[in-house]
């Protein structure tokens, strides 16, 4: 699914937020980043998103050599990733539905079909019977549920989530995950960046750990322990 050849990415002022950086990550993983603040895992997220291009090195995702990629192949791409992010950032003006609704207008989804897959989406988070509510009457745990019912609501075969339980309580925050396990089990690839070290622990996952803008260490079924 993912496969990086020595990648570097250098910033301006001789900031380095990857250093020769080379994994493969298989379809179906299930896979953790963790490591210190800046130690280059959201680097690697918006590298994977193609938001940065790498200095130097090869990126392939999926079977698309990102180095190949035309601006107009770009949102093909990005529809065949789903994101989740901390900060939940769902439309505050738009209910449930909508929010999980407008990531398939954009793909031009018909109608008859939103309403089905919407539905479908918001059933599997456990939210079928809230679509109606507005995120503002959601507890965060909801809210993110949501976040993960739009990022899978076009049927990705990646999801990326950056830090998805940092603004949770630890119930929810398991919830959370237990959730992205699921979704994970499917047959979705799964990569969650975050520094909770009890879940990551909990979960006996593969644990790649970024330090200095280099793999520190990568095993199979790993453990966070800095």
């Amino acid at each position: 699914m993912i496969t990086l050849k020595n990648v570097t990415k250098e910033y301006d002022k001789g900031n380095t937020g990857l250093t020769n950086v080379s994994l493969d990550v298989e379809k179906g993983e299930f896979v953790f980043i963790v490591g210190k603040s800046g130690s280059g895992k959201t680097t690697l997220m918006k590298l994977l998103q193609k938001e940065l291009e790498p200095t130097s090195g090869q990126i392939i995702v999926n079977g698309q050599n990102y180095k190949e990629l035309k601006r107009k192949e770009l949102p093909k791409l990005r529809r065949q990733m789903g994101m989740v992010f901390q900060d939940f950032r769902l439309l505050k003006d738009r209910t449930i539905f909508e929010n999980v609704a407008f990531a398939q207008k954009v793909v031009e989804a018909p109608n008859r079909y939103i309403k089905r897959q919407v539905e479908n989406m918001l059933d599997m988070v456990g939210l079928k019977d809230r679509m109606k509510a507005f995120s503002n009457e959601l507890s965060g745990g909801e809210q993110q549920r949501v976040a993960i019912a739009r990022a899978l609501v076009n049927h990705p075969v990646l999801l990326l989530a950056d830090e998805p339980t940092g603004n949770l309580d630890p119930v929810t925050a398991r919830e959370i995950m237990e959730l992205l396990s699921e979704i994970n089990k499917k047959g979705t690839t799964v990569l969650v960046v975050t520094h909770n070290r009890e879940l990551v622990n909990e979960m006996g996952k593969r644990v790649i750990q970024i330090e200095d803008g280099q793999i520190q260490q990568d095993e199979a079924r790993g453990f966070y322990d800095i």
